[in-house]
C-alpha cells in the first residue's frame, strides 16, 4: 500500500515542522504544535508493537482476574467466567483486541474497586499493573517545559 502508514505518519510530522511551524507566531500555539508533531512521532514508533501489546496484555489480565474471582462477590465472578469463556480475537484484529482489553480491564477495575482483596492478591494486581506500564508501547513525550 503506498503510502504506507509509516510513510504517511513520517510525511505529515515533516509537513507541520517545514510548513506549518514557521508560520505559527504564537508561542502557545508553537508549543501544542510541538506536541502533536511529538504525538505524531511517538505513534510512528508504538503502532507496530500494539497488537502485540494487546494480545499479550489480554492473556496476563485474564490469568489476573481467573485468580481473583473465586475471592469476589458471586456477580462479579460470574461476569468474569462469562468474559473468560469468550474466545481471543485474532492477533491481527487491533479493534476486536483493543474491544477485548477494555472489558478485561473494566472488570479488573470493579475487582479492585469493589472489595478488600487478601494481600497477596493485593500484590499479584500490583505487580500486574508494573509489568503492564513497562510494557506500554505509546508513552507521554512531553515536549512543554516544566518547572522545578
Amino acid at each position: 500500500m503506498r503510502p504506507s502508514v509509516d510513510e504517511q505518519l513520517h510525511g505529515t510530522c515533516r509537513i507541520l515542522e517545514e510548513v506549518v511551524a514557521p508560520a505559527v507566531a504564537d508561542p502557545y500555539a508553537r508549543t501544542i504544535l510541538a506536541g502533536l508533531i511529538a504525538n505524531l512521532r511517538m505513534l510512528h514508533q508504538a503502532i507496530p508493537a500494539v497488537a502485540a501489546f494487546l494480545q499479550h496484555d489480554n492473556q496476563a489480565c485474564a490469568k489476573l482476574l481467573a485468580e481473583l474471582a473465586p475471592a469476589l462477590p458471586p456477580p462479579l465472578a460470574e461476569a468474569i467466567a462469562q468474559a473468560l469463556a469468550r474466545s481471543e480475537p485474532e492477533p491481527t484484529d487491533s479493534a476486536a483486541l483493543e474491544q477485548r482489553n477494555q472489558a478485561l480491564r473494566e472488570l479488573l477495575a470493579q475487582a479492585v474497586c469493589g472489595q478488600a482483596l487478601a494481600p497477596d492478591l493485593q500484590a499479584k494486581i500490583k505487580g500486574h499493573m508494573t509489568e503492564r506500564a513497562s510494557r506500554m508501547p505509546m508513552r507521554y513525550v512531553p515536549t512543554a517545559p516544566t518547572t522545578s
